[in-house]
């Protein structure tokens, strides 16, 4: 088995409040990999932390192979290339929806080849 992420020992508490603690979690390559449980249980805590918007406060985080949290390791959000869809709202409010689109856009945002890529994905979704 092909592991795309790994996970272990990942802590992290918020104002003294244990959300996660200890978890171990590989992701298989190529498979889709559901995290279910209640409301408040740390599955979003979780998914903050591998993709890098939050910091662990124990563990280590390897993403294809590649240690990108960890002691004495933090490797930023945008720099790790996982994608996250929040379950509310988390666009930029000071930019445009075209804008929005072209920040998630590897290489150049701007100029006429990040315009045209932007009509393309709007268009794809019919908006």
């Amino acid at each position: 088995m092909s592991v795309a992420a790994s996970v272990q020992g990942l802590s992290k508490s918020f104002g003294g409040a244990v959300v996660l603690d200890g978890i171990d979690l590989d992701l298989p390559r190529g498979e889709t990999t559901a995290i279910v449980g209640s409301s408040g249980c740390g599955k979003t805590t979780l998914l903050r932390l591998i993709a890098g918007f939050e910091t662990p406060d124990a563990g280590s985080i390897d993403i294809d192979g590649t240690q990108v949290s960890g002691p004495g390791v933090f490797v930023p959000a945008h720099r790790r290339e996982v994608g996250f869809v929040a379950q509310d709202g988390a666009l930029f409010p000071h930019l445009t929806v075209g804008q929005n689109i072209a920040y998630g856009l590897p290489g150049v945002r701007r100029g006429g080849a990040a315009r045209r890529r932007v009509a393309e994905l709007l268009e794809t979704v019919a908006l």
